[in-house]
């Protein structure tokens, strides 16, 4: 028989995760999408700024304990803590995503790399909006993937005017 693992004491208030941004069902945080949402608009950027080519190719994917530890996230620990006690299935769909953005995410960088104009592959980004929104869905479990996908999209044009 599997024993199933107690969440921590801090799981049992979820107005503490939600003011962390962390989700109280699924124990994710949306913060972790920062992390996508700046190579993306390193992307969607490079037809009027082909010179970022090179901070996109440096971009690398990021593990979701590794994101918090390495950010000045207020509520890192709880983050870190939520990833230890995420549900099994939510973290399988989790990783899939995931793996499916950075694969999208790693083509750009590879036809990137072998094109002398890095204004072809600007528009990858939407679809990697797509992506980080349907990871926001999961996050957020299963809800705000359309949210997501508008304020990423809305970040990008930001992003253009300032």
């Amino acid at each position: 028989m599997a024993r199933s693992r107690m969440p921590p004491a801090i799981f049992q208030d979820p107005d503490r995760l939600r003011a962390a941004n962390i989700n109280p069902v699924t124990g994710l945080a949306t913060d972790y999408l920062n992390h996508y949402n700046e190579v993306a608009m390193l992307i969607g950027t490079l037809a009027d700024m082909p010179d970022m080519a090179e901070c996109v190719l440096d971009w690398r994917p990021v593990g979701y304990p590794t994101h918090f530890a390495r950010t000045g996230f207020a509520e890192r620990g709880l983050a870190i803590a939520g990833w230890l006690v995420v549900p099994r299935d939510v973290k399988a769909q989790f990783c899939a995503v995931r793996a499916e953005l950075e694969s999208r995410i790693a083509d750009v960088q590879r036809r990137l790399a072998t094109t002398l104009v890095p204004e072809l592959v600007a528009g990858e980004a939407p679809a990697i909006f797509a992506d980080i929104a349907r990871l926001g869905g999961v996050i957020n479990g299963g809800k705000g993937a359309p949210m997501l996908q508008q304020s990423a999209a809305q970040d990008l044009v930001d992003s253009l005017f300032a």
